[in-house]
C-alpha cells in the first residue's frame, strides 16, 4: 500500500477504538476506506498482545467479499505478523484444519460458515474464540431487519460468551437510515455505548431518469431500424422495449459498467435483448450477466470480465450491490424503481470509487401508455413517481431506517435446534437464558416462547427427555443433519399456479394471494379461487373483470410512509428535476394533470368509472392494513395498488361510513392477520402454530396506529369527488 495520509474517517476510527471501551459504527460511502479504518486500531491492538487464538472476527455476506477482504487483510498484516484466515465452502480443508489446531490472529467468515462451525465443530469453538476481543460486520445495512441479520446476531452472542474479553462489536457500512435505531439493533443492551464516526459523503454526481411509454399496440420503434425490429419480433419485445435496449447499448457499450433490475426474468429479458440487438448490428458483445440462480463459474467469470483491462457492462442483481470488487465501475444502471432509498444509494455508489470520478447513473422506468381505458392509478404513472420521490429522498441523504423490532421467529427456531445440536442437548430454562433474556431474540416474551418449544415438540422438531433435557427429534435431526440447515433463510417459495388442472407457471409466494384476489401470468388475467399452502398450489379460474388487476409476485421490500407523502408532493408542486430526460419530464406533467382533474390532492376518495380509489399517501404496511380491514371486516372487493387502494363497485359514502366505524371498534391484529392466507413466508415458519404466525405478521406487516390516522385523514378531507 501506498498511502502519504490517513483519511478523516480513519483517524477518527484509531482514536475511538484505541482511546474508548466503546461499540462502534463506521459509515461512508462505497470505497470510502471502512474497512482500513477498523482494522488499522484493531490490528494496532492485538499486535504486540501474546493472547491466543482468534483475536478478531470479521463477518461478511458474500464469500466473494471475504475473498477480497481477505487479500486486502493480507497486505496490511503483511509486516506486522498477524495471520489472516479465512473460512467458507471453497476453503480447503486442510486451511481449516491448520487453523483448528492453532487457532490465531483474524478470521473471515460467513455466518452461515459459524453455524457449520456450532454444529460440526462445538469441541473447538472453547480455544479459538477463548481471546476474541473484535467482531468486524461488513455490508450492516444488508443485515439489518432481517432474519439473516438476526442469525447473525445470535451466533455473535453466542460466540462472545466463549471469549473471556468483553467483545467489541465494530458496524461498517454505506448507508445508514436512522442512527439511534442502527445503534439499537447493532447492541439491543448496550446502544450507548456504540459510537459513531460519519465520513464524507460528498460527491458529485451524473444522474439521470429516462422515461419509457410502452404501448402495446403494433407499432415500429422509431429508433430502430425497421429490420432490426422485425428480426427481434420473436421474442415478443414491444417498440419500447427495444428503445430500452438501445439506450443502454448507446449508453453502456465500451464502458465498466453495473446494470441492475429487481428480477432475474428482467435481466435475462434485457440480456438476451441486447444480445441479439448486437449480433444483428455485428457487434461483439461485450456485456455479460450476474445473478444468485446462475453457476460459481458463471458469476466469477462477469466478475473477472468488469475487473480486466476490456471493458464490460454487467447485468446483475443485488448479488453486486454489494461491496465485492469489481474494479473501476464507470456507471451505473437501473431497469425499473429500485427497491428503497438505501438500495438506490448503495448501487449509486458503486460507481466513480476512484479518485474524484463522478457517481454516475441512468434509471429506465417504463410505464403503460395511458389511453381511454386507463385507469386513475395507471395515468399517475407511480413507478416514475415513485423513482423522484426515491430519489428526492437521496439528495437529502434520507434512507429507510432499519426495523429493529421485527419478530424473527423462524430463526428462533433454527437457533434452538442449533443450541441443542451444540450441546447435545439443553433445558428450557437454558435455552430461554441464551437465546431471549442474554440472546438476541430480546423482543420475544417468555409465553411466546414456552409456544415455539410446544410447537417444535408437536412438529417432532424436539422431544424432552425424563429428566426434563430438550433434544432433537426425528425431523429435528434430519434437519441438522442437512447442508441447508446452515442457512437461517430460504429462495423465495414457488407456488404452482393451477387452472383445470393444468399447470400454468409458478409464482413466489405472497400474503396478498387469497380468495378473490388477482394475478397475471403467461400474459392472461386470473383471479384466485383458493390457495393450498401444504399443496403449494394457487388455483385460478379466467378473469373476466374490466380493470387490469394489480399483482406483485412477493411482498419485496415495504415501501416507507415517507416516499409516499413525497410522492404526493411532487404532484403538488410545478418544478421538473433537472435530472428527468424529456419524455420523463413530459409523464410526469401528465401526472400532474391527471392528478388535478381527478381531485386527489385534496379529496379522501374519488370516483374512477365504477370504482372508489382512496389515496391513503402512507405506507406499505398501512395499506395492507387497510385493505385487509376493508375485505374481511366490511365486506368491500378492495385491491391493494401500491399508491393507492381500489374498491370495486363501491358506494363513497358506504366507504368512509364503515371505515370510521372499523375505527371505533377495530379487531385486533391477531384477527386481521387471521384472516391472511399465507403467512409462513421464513424458513422455518411452517413449524410454528398458527396463532405464532398471526403475532408475527400482525408485528411484521401490519400497521394500526398508521391506519388510524389515515382514516381520521380521511374523515376531515371532506366529500368525495
Amino acid at each position: 500500500m501506498r498511502w502519504t495520509e490517513l483519511r478523516p474517517i480513519q483517524v477518527d476510527a484509531i482514536h475511538e477504538i484505541l482511546q474508548s471501551d466503546n461499540h462502534l459504527i463506521i459509515t461512508a460511502m462505497t470505497a470510502g476506506g471502512k474497512t482500513e479504518a477498523a482494522f488499522l486500531p484493531v490490528l494496532s491492538s492485538i499486535v504486540d498482545d501474546c493472547q491466543e487464538g482468534i483475536r478478531a472476527l470479521y463477518v461478511g455476506p458474500l464469500k466473494a467479499l471475504i475473498n477480497d477482504q481477505f487479500l486486502r487483510l493480507e497486505d496490511l498484516c503483511e509486516r506486522s505478523g498477524i495471520p489472516v484466515h479465512k473460512w467458507h465452502g471453497d476453503v480447503s480443508q486442510s486451511a481449516k484444519s491448520n487453523l483448528l489446531k492453532k487457532p490465531s490472529g483474524v478470521l473471515l467468515i460467513t455466518p452461515e460458515s459459524i453455524e457449520s462451525l456450532f454444529v460440526n465443530r462445538s469441541a473447538f469453538l472453547p480455544s479459538l474464540f477463548a481471546h476474541l476481543s473484535y467482531c468486524v460486520i461488513d455490508e450492516t445495512h444488508a443485515f439489518m431487519g432481517t432474519e439473516r441479520g438476526a442469525h447473525m446476531k445470535s451466533l455473535i452472542t453466542r460466540l462472545s460468551k466463549f471469549s473471556a474479553n468483553r467483545v467489541r462489536i465494530i458496524g461498517l457500512s454505506a448507508t445508514i437510515g436512522d442512527i439511534e435505531s442502527a445503534k439499537m439493533w447493532l447492541c439491543p443492551r448496550d446502544s450507548q455505548n456504540v459510537g459513531i464516526i460519519k465520513g464524507e459523503n460528498e460527491k458529485s454526481v451524473r444522474y439521470l431518469i429516462k422515461g419509457y411509454l410502452r404501448s402495446f399496440a403494433v407499432e415500429q420503434a422509431e429508433d430502430v431500424p425497421g429490420a432490426e425490429a422485425r428480426a427481434l419480433d420473436d421474442i415478443e419485445a414491444t417498440p419500447d422495449d427495444l428503445r430500452l435496449t438501445d439506450d443502454i447499448i448507446k449508453t453502456f457499450y465500451g464502458k465498466t459498467a453495473l446494470i441492475f433490475a429487481n428480477s432475474r426474468a428482467r435481466l435475462e429479458y434485457y440480456a438476451d435483448l441486447t444480445r441479439r440487438m448486437l449480433e444483428r448490428r455485428s457487434i461483439p458483445d461485450r456485456f455479460r450477466i450476474h445473478h444468485g440462480s446462475l453457476s460459481k463459474s458463471e458469476r466469477e467469470e462477469a466478475e473477472d470480465a468488469l475487473r480486466s483491462d476490456m471493458p464490460t457492462a454487467t447485468f446483475c442483481s443485488s448479488t453486486l450491490e454489494l461491496g465485492i470488487d469489481v474494479g473501476n465501475v464507470s456507471r451505473v444502471g437501473q431497469i425499473g424503481c429500485p427497491w428503497s432509498v438505501s438500495s438506490l444509494t448503495q448501487r449509486l455508489g458503486r460507481s466513480g470509487r476512484r479518485g474524484n470520478e463522478a457517481s454516475e447513473m441512468w434509471v429506465y422506468i417504463e410505464e403503460d401508455e395511458p389511453s381511454d381505458k386507463s385507469r386513475l392509478v395507471d395515468r399517475l404513472f407511480p413507478e416514475l413517481l415513485q423513482s423522484i420521490a426515491m430519489t428526492e429522498m437521496m439528495l437529502e441523504k434520507w434512507c429507510e431506517p432499519p426495523d429493529v423490532d421485527r419478530f424473527h421467529l423462524s430463526t428462533l427456531v433454527q437457533q434452538v435446534m442449533s443450541i441443542i445440536a451444540e450441546r447435545g442437548g439443553a433445558t428450557a430454562l437454558v435455552l430461554y437464558s441464551d437465546l431471549i433474556e442474554n440472546g438476541a431474540f430480546g423482543n420475544v416474551s417468555k409465553a411466546e416462547f414456552v409456544a415455539i418449544l410446544n410447537s417444535m415438540g408437536a412438529t417432532d422438531l424436539i422431544e424432552q427427555t425424563p429428566e426434563g433435557e430438550l433434544i432433537l427429534g426425528l425431523n429435528g435431526e434430519r434437519i441438522v443433519r442437512s447442508f441447508d440447515f446452515y442457512s437461517a433463510f430460504a429462495s423465495s417459495e414457488e407456488m404452482q399456479v393451477i387452472h383445470k388442472g393444468h399447470r400454468i407457471g409458478s409464482i413466489t409466494a405472497s400474503p396478498s394471494m387469497g380468495a378473490d384476489t388477482y394475478l397475471i401470468l403467461a400474459g392472461r388475467r386470473w383471479k384466485i379461487i383458493e390457495t393450498d399452502t401444504d399443496r403449494k398450489e394457487i388455483l385460478v379460474e379466467p378473469s373476466k373483470g374490466g380493470k387490469l388487476p394489480y399483482f406483485s409476485s412477493s411482498l419485496g421490500a415495504d415501501i416507507h410512509p415517507c416516499i409516499r407523502a413525497k410522492m404526493k408532493d411532487i404532484l403538488c408542486t410545478d418544478d421538473y428535476p433537472v435530472y428527468l430526460d424529456e419524455r420523463a419530464k413530459e409523464m410526469l406533467r401528465q401526472a400532474r394533470r391527471a392528478a388535478r382533474d381527478s381531485g386527489i390532492m385534496t379529496e379522501a376518495f374519488v370516483k374512477d368509472g365504477l370504482d372508489v380509489v382512496w389515496f391513503t399517501w402512507t405506507g406499505s404496511r398501512a395499506n395492507r392494513t387497510i385493505a385487509l380491514l376493508g375485505k374481511h371486516f366490511a365486506g368491500f372487493d378492495v385491491s391493494d395498488e401500491g399508491i393507492a387502494l381500489t374498491f370495486s363497485k363501491a358506494d363513497p359514502v358506504s366507504l368512509a361510513h364503515k371505515y370510521q366505524a372499523l375505527l371505533v371498534n377495530p379487531p385486533s391484529t391477531g384477527a386481521i392477520a387471521s384472516k391472511v392466507a399465507i403467512k409462513a413466508l421464513e424458513k422455518y415458519d411452517r413449524f410454528l402454530h398458527e396463532d405464532l404466525l398471526n403475532s408475527m405478521f400482525s408485528r411484521n406487516w401490519l400497521d394500526m396506529p398508521a391506519v388510524a390516522e389515515v382514516i381520521r385523514a380521511a374523515g376531515h378531507a371532506g366529500s368525495v369527488k
